[in-house]
């Protein structure tokens, strides 16, 4: 009898930090991520990602004697009602993924702003836009300077302002 619950403390002293020994934790997850993110960024991909980002940040318009990315596209709202739509939209950060845009769009209006997200299937991008306005120079004075409007860190390479065609 007494072997048998020798037995049945080890089993369950081995089952106990079996358990606690096998799990990740979020700085695992982080690592990994950040080790995969900068093998994609060297050799031909990396050359190719340097030439998208450059391409992204490139000034196409100026306005009072300062350059800004102006971009004219088709895009449709996503999750709100048309009428959000002015005809420039300052948009802050690009992603992939509906879900990960409409979180940043969340994050952005906790802050107070207005922001809405915007799709461009051309591009099959994501675009939180910050604020949109009627007039080009306000939606020009907030792209030159988006940090003294918000404090939420800019996620795109460069602000910039979205216009339909």
């Amino acid at each position: 009898m007494k072997i048998r619950s020798l037995y049945s403390v080890l089993l369950l002293v081995s089952v106990v930090m079996a358990l606690c020994a096998c799990h990740s934790t979020e700085k695992n997850y982080k690592d990994s991520y950040e080790k995969a993110v900068a093998a994609s960024r060297v050799g031909e991909k990396g050359e190719i990602y340097a030439q998208e980002l450059e391409k992204r940040k490139k000034a196409n318009y100026v306005v009072d004697g300062d350059s800004i990315r102006l971009l004219r596209n088709h895009f449709n709202i996503v999750d709100d009602k048309v009428e959000m739509i002015k005809k420039y939209n300052v948009v802050v950060a690009e992603f992939k993924q509906k879900f990960n845009a409409q979180s940043y769009r969340d994050r952005l209006r906790n802050e107070g702003h207005a922001s809405y997200v915007v799709y461009i299937s051309a591009q099959k991008l994501y675009c939180v836009v910050v604020e949109g306005y009627d007039e080009f120079g306000p939606a020009a004075t907030f792209v030159k300077n988006p940090e003294k409007y918000m404090k939420i860190k800019v996620l795109s390479p460069r602000a910039w302002v979205l216009t339909r065609i």
